[in-house]
C-alpha cells in the first residue's frame, strides 16, 4: 500500500494555477484583439502564446512532470 502512494508523481499546484491564469488571460487578450477594429499581429501572437503556455502548464500538472 505504501508503494502505491510513493509511485504517484508529485503534482505542482503552481502549474495548475498558472495554467488556468495563462489560459484565461490569453483568451481575454485574444478576444480583445480579434474584436478590435485595428489589430496587430504581434499582440495576437503573444495572446496565443499565453494560451499555449497555459495548456503546457496544465499538461505538466496532469502528467506530474
Amino acid at each position: 500500500m505504501n508503494n502505491e502512494l510513493e509511485e504517484r508523481p508529485q503534482r505542482n499546484k503552481w502549474n495548475l494555477i498558472l495554467g488556468i491564469v495563462f489560459i484565461c488571460y490569453g483568451s481575454f487578450r485574444l478576444y480583445q484583439k480579434l474584436t478590435a477594429i485595428e489589430t496587430d499581429n504581434f499582440g495576437t501572437a503573444i495572446a496565443a502564446g499565453f494560451i499555449l503556455f497555459g495548456i503546457y502548464d496544465l499538461y505538466k500538472y496532469y502528467k506530474g512532470v
